[in-house]
């Protein structure tokens, strides 16, 4: 492993893949730290998290669980474009102030060894944590991480055990330091907005560029003719979810096969973690060890993912999702440890947006598995704006 990572380290097994090298990429935030439990050997676990960045966010945290016990660990990826080139495309169109630009909660519950995603979406209109109104995605920059976690709390019930926070360079250094990560267009494709430009369609192994403009994708089109119109996807903040949750597992994929075998891609994620992800100071290294042990046998296709179904609505000139709260219910109740993780790779939401530009609403259904019900039904159902590779081919 390079300088200070050679000599007495105890052996790795081969195998079996653990939780800390499958959860490597998810959205590149904490548990990156975790693959060193099994790849290096616990001292140096130790030794390197020393230089992770830390955030103290006071009395927000819900109260430490016990070694084993279920708990929820938010995952923030910060619109914060000062670590990038003058020209990179993900600058356009945004501005210098720090917003959350992506929110999902992460449940892990080591007694069943089962995962489960929320992700809220950005423009989800909610009451503030200390007064006020406006999309969830402000509440990081008008009151810091206490008050994005503090209104969570409130308006869904749901406990935040940890946080963690990565920025844009650091999404794009992880992604290129496992090589890229692998997608299947079935359409020429673009996001004009964020700078994707894919117009062979086929399996296309995203750089950290084009990873994340793709990750960032709110107007995503593809053209199903040669030479033919451009769609946009009318789902929106939608469309960008069920994406990034299909990127999220294609990620893990290829951190296993890339990163965790190589000692030196290992070496560089560490490095990249320790200048561009920050933990709360109560998210001790012993409990991503925990996590890393207790889950060492997790399979990233059995992560499961929820989006709360919401309907588009323009208040004054900004457009918002607001939250379908009965229907939502069932799905805060897995995170909030009333209802347990589903068993298979059930994905539960009712996405009902706007279309692009605002205007009436429509109800879609999303992604490669999504569903109308409560978890665990599935229905599934292909988005043509969700690139998936056809039946009976791999894009790996």
């Amino acid at each position: 492993m390079g300088e200070g990572c050679s000599g007495n380290l105890p052996p790795v097994r081969r195998p079996h893949r653990t939780w800390p090298q499958r959860l490597l990429l998810t959205l590149n935030i904490a548990l990156v730290l975790v693959c060193l439990v099994a790849a290096g050997g616990v001292w140096w676990t130790y030794h390197q998290a020393s230089a992770l960045p830390r955030i103290d966010v006071g009395a927000s945290l819900s109260p430490t669980v016990a070694a084993g016990e279920p708990q929820n660990i938010l995952l923030v990826g910060i619109d914060d474009g000062s670590g990038l080139q003058a020209g990179d495309p993900v600058l356009r169109g945004r501005t210098a102030t720090l917003n959350t630009d992506t929110v999902m909660i992460m449940r892990v519950d080591p007694q069943t060894k089962q995962a489960a995603l929320l992700s809220l979406p950005r423009d989800l209109y909610v009451d503030l944590a200390g007064g006020g109104k406006g999309r969830i995605n402000t509440a990081l920059a008008l009151g810091g991480p206490e008050r994005l976690i503090e209104t969570i709390k409130q308006d869904f019930g749901i406990p935040i055990n940890h946080y963690a926070m990565v920025d844009f360079h650091g999404f794009e250094a992880l992604v290129s330091a496992v090589g890229g990560v692998p997608v299947y267009f079935n359409y020429p494709s673009r996001d004009q907005n964020t700078g994707l430009f894919q117009y062979d369609p086929g399996c296309v192994t995203l750089d950290g560029d084009q990873a994340l403009a793709y990750a960032r994708s709110r107007h995503f089109e593809i053209q199903r003719t040669p030479n033919g119109k451009w769609q946009e996807d009318p789902s929106s903040d939608f469309g960008r979810i069920t994406r990034q949750q299909q990127f999220i597992k294609a990620a893990l994929r290829k951190a296993v096969a890339k990163g965790v075998r190589n000692p030196f891609v290992l070496k560089d994620l560490v490095g990249i973690a320790q200048k561009n992800v920050t933990l709360d100071t109560e998210f001790s290294i012993q409990d991503l060890v925990d996590l890393g042990m207790q889950f060492r046998d997790f399979d990233p296709d059995q992560l499961v993912t929820y989006t709360p179904p919401a309907t588009g609505k323009m208040v004054g000139a900004m457009s918002v999702l607001i939250l379908d709260t009965e229907a939502a219910q069932p799905v805060f109740d897995v995170f909030r440890g009333t209802a347990p993780i589903p068993g298979d790779q059930a994905s539960s939401s009712t996405s009902t947006t706007a279309p692009a530009g605002g205007g009436s609403t429509s109800s879609s259904t999303l992604g490669p598995t999504t569903t109308t019900t409560a978890p665990p039904s599935t229905t599934t159902t292909v988005s043509p704006f969700v690139p998936t590779a056809p039946e009976g081919e791999s894009c790996s």
